[in-house]
């Protein structure tokens, strides 16, 4: 039962303590409640916030200047993509938390409400940007390459497009790309 000072709306926090918070600070206090931690107990790792922010900033730079329009891609929401049964309930724990709250928490709460090493977590993300952008890599090569053999053959059918003729005579097979040195 509810006492005169708690309210559903306000998460159970009574009235009295929320006045002591900052808005921020406030919603801080009940994402961690939400996790079920005392944000006492979680441990930050060394450099684990640089890091986070480095990815961040990578996944999130040409996304800035082509598509304004769309959120930043956080870290933590790659999990997304991995299969690891840890990833999965850090995942989880960072899906518990709503959404415009998501920001107040460092990575090593949902880590420590999911019973995971942070560590571990940073080491999937990275394996997850690292695959994500070898899989655009690949998709964009296979989309660009009629263009670029199209323009080696104009640069090889120029007027000193010799050079040009014989990379591209060597990337078909025309000729034997070693123990050939050509002119």
């Amino acid at each position: 039962m509810e006492g005169p000072m708690m309210s559903e709306q306000n998460g159970g926090t009574a009235v009295g303590a929320r006045a002591g918070l900052g808005q921020t600070d406030y919603k801080r206090s009940l994402a961690y409640k939400r996790l079920g931690i005392d944000p006492r107990d979680v441990r930050s790792a060394a450099f684990l916030r640089t890091d986070m922010r480095r990815i961040a900033r990578l996944l999130n730079r040409s996304r800035d200047k082509q598509e304004p329009r769309y959120p930043p891609v956080r870290p933590l929401e790659l999990l997304h993509f991995s299969d690891d049964p840890e990833c999965c309930k850090v995942l989880g724990a960072y899906l518990s938390v709503p959404e415009s709250y998501r920001r107040l928490l460092p990575a090593e709460a949902f880590c420590h409400a999911a019973g995971v090493s942070p560590w571990r977590i940073l080491e999937s993300i990275a394996a997850v940007a690292v695959r994500q952008g070898a899989e655009a890599s690949a998709v964009l090569a296979a989309i660009m390459q009629p263009r670029v053999v199209e323009k080696a053959v104009e640069r090889a059918l120029g007027d000193n497009g010799f050079k040009d003729s014989l990379m591209l005579s060597k990337a078909v097979g025309f000729v034997p790309t070693w123990g050939w040195k050509g002119y």
